[in-house]
């Protein structure tokens, strides 16, 4: 899976949890820029993971801020698993 296609599907996962419809993007700070309050993060973490079929190690966590960055991990976690 490319990299975009991971950015579009977490996209259609983030926007499945906010209430108002913004244009969300790649550069897209999943806190500040979505609204995304704790509980919800965790939430929407979890459907991440559920959808990738993957887990998120908390280290790798740290280094998330935004949609890209989250991509970027799940592309890495991806390659883990297929070799």
């Amino acid at each position: 899976m490319t990299h975009a296609k991971i950015v579009t599907r977490l996209i259609e996962l983030l926007e499945s949890l906010v209430a108002s419809v913004e244009n969300f993007d790649q550069e897209t700070a999943l806190v500040g820029d979505a609204g995304l309050e704790s509980i919800q993060v965790i939430e929407y973490l979890c459907e991440v993971e559920d959808d990738f079929d993957i887990v998120i190690d908390e280290e790798a966590l740290s280094y998330v801020n935004t949609v890209g960055d989250l991509a970027e991990t799940i592309l890495k976690i991806n390659l883990g698993k297929s070799s």
